[in-house]
């Protein structure tokens, strides 16, 4: 806002250094980045923490990327598929992997978190296989490829394996593309102490350093990561690139550019120049023969990977059939939950109650009975730790209480003890893992909800699980459905103030609003701030801490995308007056949001937004 208009954004910072356009790259620049850290037998606290540090670190690079948390098999293949096909179009490709991954019969494979493993043959169908991602993005025929495997924990399966082989095997980098281990071939790296792996946490700081070559980049984050772990974790890469590749603009200035590679002829010899043998002939019948035994394999392969879908198709369905047959006898014998749930009245002790019969208790959890349907469900868990129903039951109440976290704690109980039971079926448990799923980003958490629903789940508190998830994903509209859908199964006098806040929250307006200081992307910030406030149902703008004054007009909100026109006069030796035309994206981050201005004086330039006591990078 240049202090007190654009003075802050256009001067001061380009002074001190701070603002710069956009790192953008010639080049188009694509990315698949995915973290896996919610494994029952063995989960890892820092990958999904890394992926979803390192998909905002590209952005902010110039990437497009695509996310991908804790992802089933069948997703990760999909999407390395999707990657390998957007890759065509040309440009750079990276594909970044955070998680379990274990070597089998030489080969690579990333685990995915609904993997069952209980031989060394199940890894060929349960994981991914490295060399799928390897092959459809050399298949792309794009210029460069990079390949980021922070992925050699420890082999959780290896009991199960005739031969457990340390960490992945090494894998020779196609022409033109690198592939980065975060440790060396045969070798374990372990999960972090904080929040970030240690070799995702170096390669973060370096990629962002501008004028650093690929290179250069990953000596500096093995230099690191061999400080910090006392040499016990060597990370290691496989190269094969043809060109410069740099992650935060160019050269830097003054840096030596390594000349292309020309061989140095030996002293010249007086013995006269060989004659080149003549080029074998290229044996036509043969090489008939070769094709048609290619395609021969690729038809067979493809007829074994569609009985492998049609067979994993048939088990689903039997799955579902038999838990369907199994909740229908559940209802025949204690009768289907009502809907409407009966008038509030004291809340009976958990001892009387038999186990999963607690359909009055979960209506109480979506309307203004929430202390007393927690406290509740807390006394029905200490009584009976195995009832699933009355562990489901708590989880969603200390989500709706605001303690997500401690809510992990009860799914995880009722993940490890119940899997396979009738009661782990039930639509309070269901809902609860579609509630717990939805807050991770897994996808699967839509399925659990449609089943909750069929199987007679309470449906105001489906639509408020719904709309939590909704929040979580600053998916507005779609939380603002289920709330209306809420609100016609809820009369306003049973409404809990946990609803109501939620509604409020679901306002993208109310989530826009609030005192934001001008900065960068790694957290360097002015005194100048822009004051978001509602006006009426739409929004106004002031700017504050700065020593000249700006107008902030046509302040509006599409969707989670706010532009507003900033006018401002400096006066003649500053510049003299002019216009900003700004668009924050609110997307992807409320507290530390992007926004470009189209000046009127200084053209195109990017900057930060950052909320009022949120930390910064």
């Amino acid at each position: 806002m240049l202090q007190r208009a654009l003075r802050p954004i256009l001067l001061t910072l380009l002074a001190l250094g701070l603002l710069a356009a956009p790192v953008q790259a010639a080049e188009r620049r694509t990315a698949l980045v995915i973290g896996n850290s919610a494994y029952k037998s063995a989960p890892l606290k820092n990958p999904v923490n890394d992926a979803r540090d390192m998909a905002a670190a590209l952005k902010g690079l110039g990437f497009e990327v695509r996310l991908l948390t804790d992802a089933s098999h069948q997703s990760m293949e999909a999407a390395v598929r999707e990657f390998g096909l957007s890759l065509r179009q040309g440009g750079v490709g990276l594909f970044y992997y955070a998680g379990h991954g274990i070597q089998a019969a030489g080969e690579n494979y990333l685990v995915p978190v609904d993997a069952v493993i209980q031989t060394e043959s199940d890894v060929k169908f349960g994981c991914l296989n490295a060399g799928l991602v390897l092959g459809k993005m050399e298949d792309a025929g794009n210029g460069l490829n990079v390949v980021i495997l922070d992925a050699c924990r420890n082999n959780p399966f290896a009991r199960s394996f005739r031969s457990a082989e340390q960490g992945l095997a090494k894998m020779d980098a196609p022409t033109g593309s690198l592939i980065a281990y975060a440790t060396a071939p045969g070798s374990v790296a372990a999960d972090g102490a904080g929040k970030n792996g240690v070799y995702t946490e170096h390669l973060l700081r370096n990629m962002r350093t501008p004028g650093l070559s690929i290179t250069d980049v990953f000596m500096r984050v093995r230099m690191g990561v061999v400080t910090a772990t006392a040499k016990k974790q060597v990370p290691w890469e496989s190269s094969s690139l043809t060109g410069y590749f740099y992650f935060n603009g160019n050269a830097a200035p003054g840096q030596p550019v390594a000349p292309m590679a020309v061989a140095t002829p030996p002293p010249a010899a007086a013995a006269p120049a060989p004659v080149p043998a003549p080029a074998p002939a290229i044996d036509l019948k043969a090489e008939k023969k070769r094709l048609a035994e290619e395609a021969a394999r690729l038809k067979r392969e493809k007829q074994e990977l569609a009985q492998i879908q049609a067979l994993r198709a048939e088990k689903d369905r039997l799955e579902a059939e038999r838990q369907r047959l199994e909740q229908s006898k559940l209802l025949a014998l204690g009768g289907k939950p009502q809907q409407k749930p009966a008038p509030l009245v004291p809340v009976v002790g958990p001892a009387a109650v038999p186990a999963a019969s607690h359909t009055a208790q979960f209506a109480l959890l979506a309307r203004a009975g929430l202390p007393d349907a927690r406290a509740y469900f807390e006394q029905a868990v200490q009584a009976h730790p195995e009832d699933a129903d009355a562990r489901a039951g708590l989880a969603i109440a200390l989500v709706f209480s605001g303690r997500a976290a401690d809510a992990k704690y009860h799914v995880q109980r009722l993940n490890e003890s119940s899997s396979q039971t009738a009661a782990a079926q039930t639509p309070g448990v269901r809902l609860t893992r579609g509630l717990m799923l939805g807050l991770e980003g897994n996808a699967d958490s839509e399925y659990q909800f449609n089943r909750a629903q069929e199987d007679g789940a309470d449906r105001a508190l489906l639509a408020l699980c719904r709309a939590t998830v909704a929040l979580h994903k600053k998916d507005f509209q779609g939380g603002q459905r289920f709330m209306e859908a809420y609100a016609g199964q809820t009369p306003e006098s049973e409404q809990g103030p946990y609803a109501r806040q939620l509604a409020e929250r679901l306002n993208p307006i109310n989530s826009v609003a609030g005192t934001f200081f001008w900065g960068t992307a790694d957290g360097n910030v002015t005194s100048t701030y822009l004051i978001i406030e509602r006006s009426g149902d739409g929004l106004k703008g002031t700017d504050g801490g700065g020593e000249y004054k700006s107008n902030i007009t046509n302040m509006a909100l599409q969707g989670l995308r706010l532009s507003f026109r900033m006018a401002y006069d400096l006066g003649f030796f500053l510049g003299g007056a002019g216009a900003s035309d700004c668009v924050a994206d609110f997307g992807q981050d409320l507290n530390r949001v992007p926004i470009t201005c189209r000046d009127s004086n200084y053209g195109s330039m990017s900057s930060y937004l950052f909320r009022r006591n949120t930390q910064r990078p």
